[in-house]
């Protein structure tokens, strides 16, 4: 028996780990001044959010229109789009705070910006091979009842 929810609830949990819970995107540093700040990791979690939830929609219509999953395209999904949420989550979690060194510390820095461009191409290289394979999944397969 083979089990075509498996991808609607990993995704869904994918969504449920992106949902911002930090009071900080809407805070001012100055006292008195009273604009919202929203940081750039914040527009960019609320990007990746929606897609994760049309995902999880594409993944929880599939299950109803097939019965089987092609469980190689959703492994390869799936671990495409974990380094960007992983980096959504931790925005630092490749700096060490604990360097001393200036110049340890521009070179954490540096690598950390080479890093994340490549999250966000896995990220949307995962997406693409997403709706390719939805859209012909959705042309060949007709409606379950």
């Amino acid at each position: 028996m083979t089990k075509p929810y498996i991808p609607f609830l990993a995704f869904l949990i994918l969504l449920l780990l992106t949902i911002p819970f930090s009071f900080d995107f809407a805070t001012s540093v100055v006292p008195g001044w009273h604009t919202t700040i929203f940081p750039p990791y914040f527009i960019w979690g609320l990007i990746v959010m929606i897609v994760l939830l049309l995902v999880t929609i594409g993944y929880w219509l599939l299950s109803k229109r097939t019965d089987k999953t092609n469980w190689t395209l959703f492994a390869i999904h799936f671990v495409l789009t974990i380094p960007t949420i992983i980096y959504l989550k931790f925005p630092s979690i490749l700096l060490d705070v604990q360097l001393t060194d200036q110049n340890e510390l521009i070179r954490a820095i540096e690598f950390r910006i080479k890093v994340i461009p490549v999250a966000w191409t896995l990220f949307i290289v995962g997406q693409i091979l997403f709706l390719i394979y939805f859209i012909r999944t959705i042309k060949a397969k007709p409606i379950m009842t």
